[in-house]
């Protein structure tokens, strides 16, 4: 009739209803938002989304159940706030696209990280023992042969050894390539007197390296400790 609004008298209040197809069932159903007038959207599996500028804020992720792959594409995809992450399930892979993936890095800055490398340090009795530094006999019966070291990878490395006994010793420097055709390494004689100290190195390089302290004969008999120390 003629003056009767169509719709309501306050704009405000007019409301409407949207309907779309389910894809599943093919029937004509109402389209429903949230509380707060958000219109939810739910992924079905295997579902891909091309592209993806910025996201917001991401309160909770339950379930990240097949693989998650960022691709790189024309601009930067920002993520903002994530609340929290409870699961992720499988790997999350970087591809790379038709043009380079870029790290940048913050502006007035050119330092990406810090890689530490600590240096391994190895420390070992020279002559077996499980303990550094533990005694060992000289006696007249044979000679003493220190472990052989391999010093291939060694950027610094010594014995330490004290004779700690009441008679002064003598011994030789040795290295091999193979850890059986051993040589002198420079055929010097190296004499530690009773209750004297001394740091030995190698003058020459091959791939291990030893000492041999000679017997003492004539009933003679002293102690000594001694310890193989590197680091690389």
């Amino acid at each position: 009739m003629p003056g009767m609004p169509i719709f309501q008298n306050s704009p405000s209040q007019l409301k409407g209803q949207i309907y779309v197809v389910d894809n599943t069932t093919d029937n004509v159903v109402p389209l429903h938002v949230d509380n707060s007038g958000n219109l939810p959207v739910n992924f079905a599996a295997d579902s891909t989304i091309d592209t993806v500028n910025t996201v917001n804020t991401v309160t909770a992720v339950t379930d990240i159940t097949n693989d998650v792959s960022i691709i790189n594409g024309a601009t930067p995809l920002n993520v903002g706030t994530v609340t929290a992450v409870t699961d992720i399930t499988n790997d999350v892979g970087i591809i790379n696209g038709t043009t380079p993936l870029n790290v940048g890095l913050s502006a007035g800055t050119n330092v990406i990280g810090k890689v530490q490398n600590d240096l391994i340090f190895t420390n070992v009795d020279s002559f077996g023992a499980g303990t550094i530094l533990t005694p060992k006999t000289v006696d007249e019966t044979a000679a003493v042969v220190a472990d052989a070291q391999d010093i291939s990878q060694q950027s610094s490395y010594n014995w330490f050894i004290k004779n700690t006994g009441s008679q002064d010793i003598t011994l030789v420097v040795k290295i091999s390539p193979d850890n059986t055709n051993w040589m002198d390494d420079t055929g010097d004689t190296i004499t530690v007197a009773v209750d004297e100290s001394k740091m030995i190195t190698v003058t020459n390089f091959l791939k291990y390296a030893s000492f041999t302290i000679a017997a003492l004969g004539a009933g003679l008999s002293t102690t000594v400790i001694s310890c193989f120390q590197a680091q690389h």
